[in-house]
């Protein structure tokens, strides 16, 4: 039991941040604290699955990070202006600092969710094109159950009440792209924290959207 807490110590304490999470969120007087504490703990996690993808992995998976993070933050920037991408939004204050009107974790959120679910179905005996469709509606599936929460938490904020389909075919592109990019080159992960870390994020919001807000 000792081995196996040292082996997951970094997802056991990413655990722990988003149980706590959970109960803060589930308090009332508590929420405001929640919000300000949101771009800490976002920018935490990060730092945390970082540290341990580069003690094990390939600096190939770092240098797909900075592009996907790249592209994916303009990508942002040109939807918020334009409403072209993903429909007309705008995000509000609690995600942090921002630039172009685009919270800076969000480029950062944007590259763990599609690493998590590339080391979640990696393993899987089936082609690329496959794998990426996987990857493209696994990123959709997260959305699905984000937005709720998200919108509720002022995270973001649709000009219309339905969000828009739209939204959701981005998500499969910019997902599905990525996987191909990380398949193109021949980047294998050897570490399983980025699959853990989106599976502790997806229950996260699995129990808000569900049992609390």
């Amino acid at each position: 039991m000792k081995i196996i807490i040292l082996k997951y110590k970094e997802e056991a304490f990413l655990s722990v941040i988003y149980l706590v999470g959970i109960v803060g969120h589930s308090v009332n007087s508590l929420l405001p604290l929640m919000k300000v504490l949101t771009p800490y703990t976002l920018l935490i996690s990060v730092v945390i699955v970082s540290m341990k993808l580069f003690r094990l992995d390939s600096l190939k998976v770092f240098y797909w990070g900075l592009v996907t993070f790249l592209i994916t933050y303009l990508t942002e920037v040109i939807g918020v202006k334009t409403g072209l991408i993903f429909g007309e939004y705008s995000y509000g204050n609690v995600l942090g600092i921002k630039l172009f009107d685009v919270p800076i974790i969000i480029g950062l959120n944007w590259v763990f969710v599609i690493l998590g679910l590339i080391n979640l179905f990696q393993k899987f005996k089936t082609n690329n094109f496959f794998k990426g469709l996987y990857v493209g509606i696994g990123a959709v599936a997260f959305d699905f159950i984000l937005e709720p929460v998200a919108i509720s938490l002022t995270y973001w904020s649709w000009d219309d009440i339905k969000i828009p389909l739209q939204n959701y075919i981005a998500w499969f592109v910019l997902a599905y792209v990525f996987y191909l990019l990380f398949a193109y080159f021949k980047i294998e992960l050897r570490t399983t924290i980025s699959r853990n870390y989106f599976i502790i994020q997806t229950i996260f919001f699995i129990v808000l959207r569900v049992g609390v807000l």
